[in-house]
């Protein structure tokens, strides 16, 4: 059952509304923008409307792969399974040659549904680096680290680590932002 579960997570991570919306506009995502078929590129490409529906959608994503692991099952680990595997059909789908998004807005999505506490500390994580950065994706970026410790503290080791694996592959995703940050800091 897990197994299943954990499979059927991915494939929907699978699902870029990105690429839907770029099919029906004419104009391929993957060649304008960031060529990234998140919802940042999106709304870069096509406008705040399509940044909003693809944010939902992949939120969404995120949203119901651990509310499904959560009815299903209900252990926090399995939960975060979910979670994880979702995100990697989000940023690695096999449909579209592992080519994807980031993983934001699936995270986003599934920690809301997860445990809503949880973005407390990532809020609070970006208020204090966003100064320091001056970049909005790499101070959210880099804030979601702060649920690891808060997950030793409210769950078991399985599970800070599964929010490690989780954490680890955002900023995995997200890395040429992170140096794109660290090179204009060092250039000021």
């Amino acid at each position: 059952m897990t197994l299943l579960l954990l499979l059927t997570s991915y494939i929907a991570g699978n699902y870029l509304p990105a690429l839907q919306i770029g099919k029906r506009s004419g104009a391929a995502i993957s060649a304008n923008g960031s060529g990234n078929p998140g919802a940042r590129n999106a709304g870069r490409v096509f406008g705040k409307k399509a940044f909003v529906f693809v944010f939902l959608i992949d939120a969404g994503k995120g949203a119901l792969a651990v509310w499904a692991a959560l009815s299903l099952d209900g252990r926090a680990a399995i939960q975060l399974m979910s979670l994880a595997a979702v995100m990697l059909g989000h940023c690695y789908p096999i449909v579209h040659r592992f080519k994807g998004g980031k993983g934001a807005a699936t995270f986003i999505g599934g920690l809301l549904i997860f445990n809503p506490v949880l973005l407390l500390p990532i809020l609070l994580g970006f208020a204090v680096l966003y100064p320091a950065v001056k970049r909005f994706t790499a101070a959210s970026v880099l804030s979601t680290i702060t649920i690891i410790p808060c997950c030793f503290w409210l769950y078991d080791i399985k599970e800070t680590l599964i929010a490690l694996g989780i954490v680890a592959l955002l900023l995995w995703t997200h890395r040429e932002n992170l140096q794109t940050s660290k090179g204009r800091k060092q250039t000021r």
